[in-house]
């Protein structure tokens, strides 16, 4: 099975999922991919409800040409790492974790698409849009209709909202304190301290020593006990009608 996942508290690589629904806040899913010979890709990598929280890193042979590839075939649905080496061996887990902190930084669009598909609330976008966008004259939504968009959503306000994007880009950079951290984005370390254990609970002191934003935004979920949406599974296909005599089988 070219699909294994890493135990963040024992670097143990397994497979399958011992508890899909309970799988632990920082494990990666990684997918050793012989390309060209692979076709496709494995189902639970491009399904969005299969562990979304888990941040995905693929072993390439070579990874210039079959990257487009893949990120085509996810459509978007994974936002993935790469590292480049033999997909029959087994990574390193801080090669891998290496590999998820060098990602492009995520977009306010990808964020919001995560929460979007997490909690099935799609008219809560443009609120979460404006949190996440650079303060100006003229914001991009009337302040009265985010608060009051937000308020319907859950117990986060705008505040709380531009606390938590902040930290899930800053603590993507690197295994630091978080109290070096703060002092790198200008923040007192205190208030970075708080909002880490406000948003993640008894994760915060992984904060930086287990990358993926995935995680982080879906443990602040949790914790602001935001619903979550069912997984929608595809209706199975009608059998075929029978042919008529004319047609040609």
């Amino acid at each position: 099975m070219p699909l294994s996942l890493i135990d963040p508290r024992s670097d143990e690589l397994y497979w399958p999922p011992r508890s899909p629904a309970d799988a632990l806040l920082g494990t990666i899913l990684v997918a050793r991919l012989d390309l060209p010979h692979l076709r496709e890709l494995p189902a639970q990598l491009a399904d969005p409800h299969f562990l979304p929280w888990c941040p995905a890193c693929l072993i390439l042979r070579d990874a210039r040409l079959p990257l487009d590839w893949v990120n085509g075939l996810l459509a978007g649905q994974r936002q993935v790492g790469v590292l480049t080496a033999d997909p029959g061996a087994l990574p390193a887990p801080e090669q891998v974790r290496h590999a998820i902190r060098r990602r492009t930084p995520s977009t306010p669009e990808t964020i919001v698409r995560y929460v979007r598909r997490r909690t099935g609330h799609s008219e809560v976008s443009p609120a979460l849009l404006a949190c996440f966008a650079p303060e100006g004259p003229e914001p991009s939504l009337p302040r009265s209709s985010r608060d009051r968009l937000l308020r319907e959503f859950g117990p986060y306000t705008a505040r709380d909202w531009r606390a938590l994007h902040r930290l899930l880009i800053g603590t993507e950079r690197a295994p630091t304190a978080l109290e070096r951290l703060a002092h790198s984005l200008g923040l007192d370390p205190r208030t970075l301290r708080t909002d880490a254990h406000s948003f993640l609970g008894e994760l915060s002191a992984h904060a930086t020593e287990w990358p993926g934003w995935e995680r982080k935004l879906e443990a602040a979920l949790r914790v602001g006990g935001y619903p979550q949406t069912a997984p929608q599974r595809p209706r199975p296909a009608a059998p075929p009608r029978p042919s008529a005599p004319h047609q040609l089988v």
